[in-house]
């Protein structure tokens, strides 16, 4: 695919000097995207004159609070109850709780809740990616799309159910129960570490979504 050059290196770079948290220099962004330094620079005061981000005193990059506002835009695509249900889906199954949505082939994980509790517990991370019909997040998400024939046995399980199910996928002992949201490329769930009652956890996602589908 054909891709801006200019674009795709600006973008690039907001992306690497967010994850350095004000440790990045404009010559150690230049090696990271192996350009030189004059482009660099070019891109750093772009970004810069546009707001998003700001050298420090040592001389480093970093965010500045303008990227906030696309967040909060972002924010307005997630039903507006999302982080309040998570919580209660959380408590109530002391379990994770995360809310997934479609990018492309990937599921991506954007909200998460966790239960306070001592038991041991596996959490989805902010951020993650894993390909739609992989796991039960992404089965779910793959179930809100129309039936293919390529869809495997699990995606057509999922889509007949009204949830998805797996265990074991990236832990042993881990399992997962999402349930797509009507008429979104979404899905809320639980991953829970050891066993759990699947029919009381479908209820409680049944409540979840239905809360979130208004």
């Amino acid at each position: 695919m054909e891709t801006l050059q200019t674009l795709e290196r600006g973008l690039t770079a907001l992306e690497l000097i967010a994850n350095k948290h004000a440790q990045l220099t404009v010559a150690q962004l230049a090696e990271q995207l192996q350009i030189n330094r004059t482009i660099a620079y070019r891109i750093t005061r772009t970004l810069t004159a546009l707001g998003y981000i700001k050298t420090n005193d040592n001389q480093c990059l970093e965010l500045t609070s303008k990227v906030s506002s696309l967040h909060a835009l972002f924010e307005k695509t997630i039903p507006f109850a999302t982080q309040h249900v998570l919580n209660w889906l959380a408590k109530e199954t002391q379990s994770s709780a995360s809310l997934v949505i479609a990018e492309g082939p990937d599921c991506v994980v954007v909200k998460t809740a966790a239960a306070h509790s001592n038991v041991i517990q596996i959490n989805y991370q902010l951020g993650s990616r894993l390909p739609l019909g992989y796991a039960a997040s992404g089965l779910a998400i793959a179930s809100t799309y129309p039936a293919s024939e390529n869809d495997s046995e699990d995606i057509k399980v999922a889509r007949a159910q009204g949830y998805a199910y797996s265990e074991g996928i990236f832990q042993k002992d881990a399992i997962g129960i999402f349930m797509p949201l009507q008429g979104r490329h979404m899905a809320i769930g639980i991953v829970h570490l050891g066993k759990i009652n699947i029919e009381d956890v479908v209820q409680k996602l049944t409540q979840a979504t239905e809360s979130l589908n208004i």
